[in-house]
């Protein structure tokens, strides 16, 4: 067993969690965790995973995650300590992998800096917006990138642009790769006006994403992405009568087609059937097929 392995590894570094408690579907079973807080601990706990052949993935804030309900065989890192701060400079402002997205865009609106504001809402960490590309309302992490610091599968830390990350649409180098991200520099920019204004446009967009979405219910975000040719998933889903369809505990949401809620004691199984369920169907009423969004724990897409 995994825990075992872990636990003989290094017993006073690695314990066991409840993958529900930390995804915001509240969704999974219990895995082996380890918690780190610097770049060295990282490297050390890394190069141990890798020495056992133990699968690790790291964790943020659980969003955009389906866990396995029947438990994870790996190991989850998490980012703490330095991993979770951030610092401005001008119009430049550095945060670590583990830094809450929404503190560090809602810092940068309070300091009068534009750019971040449309990650206000955007539950997740700064590692986890690098790594999917992030982005809303025609905005992307990516139009921000200064430098992202990454640690290699072989242990080498490396500072990279933004062209150097392979960025497109909610992807990037680092879901092939293998590498970490460290943290990111973002480059904003100076707001003109009314120093109020900016904050009256986060509150706007947490007003409309309250409006929009599901944030009631436990959820991951957006299910699928938008096609390359063809309307956003949301109206294909909805469009096909999908809204309120359910399987087990999980429901297509009857605010945005394009959520899946977890309505009460979901499964993995659950959510997996109802996305196999939903891409079928608009494949077949529309010839469009749908590519996930939402990512299983430990996979590769």
């Amino acid at each position: 067993m995994i825990f075992d392995k872990a636990m003989q590894a290094a017993p006073d570094r690695f314990k066991v969690i409840r993958l529900s408690d930390f995804t915001t579907w509240g969704i999974g079973g219990y895995t082996a965790s380890c918690a780190v807080t610097s770049e060295q601990e990282l490297a050390e706990v890394l190069n141990l995973l890798r020495e056992r052949s133990l699968p690790w993935v790291i964790l943020g804030k659980g969003s955009n995650t389906l866990a396995p309900s029947e438990g994870w065989h790996g190991v989850v890192v998490l980012l703490k300590g330095d991993f979770t701060e951030y610092s401005f400079k001008g119009n430049l402002v550095t945060a670590g992998g583990g830094a809450h997205l929404p503190s560090v865009s809602g810092a940068a609106c309070s300091t009068d800096l534009t750019g971040l504001v449309f990650a206000v809402g955007i539950p997740g960490t700064v590692g986890g917006a690098v790594f999917m590309n992030a982005g809303a309302y025609g905005s992307s992490i990516s139009d921000l990138v200064e430098e992202v610091g990454v640690l290699h599968p072989g242990g080498a830390i490396e500072y990279l642009t933004a062209e150097e990350c392979g960025f497109a649409y909610r992807t990037s180098v680092f879901q092939k790769n293998g590498a970490v991200v460290l943290g990111a520099t973002l480059r904003l920019s100076r707001a003109v006006g009314n120093s109020g204004e900016l904050r009256r446009e986060a509150r706007e967009i947490l007003q409309l994403r309250r409006r929009k979405f599901p944030l009631d219910v436990p959820n991951a975000g957006s299910v699928f992405r938008r096609p390359d040719n063809g309307p956003p998933p949301g109206k294909l889903i909805e469009d096909c009568g999908l809204k309120g369809y359910r399987t087990g505990g999980a429901v297509v949401s009857r605010v945005h087609a394009n959520f899946i809620e977890n309505a009460g004691g979901a499964t993995s199984s659950d959510v997996m059937h109802l996305i196999e369920y939903v891409t079928d169907r608009v494949r077949r009423n529309t010839g469009i097929v749908l590519r996930r969004e939402i990512r299983q724990l430990g996979e590769r897409i």
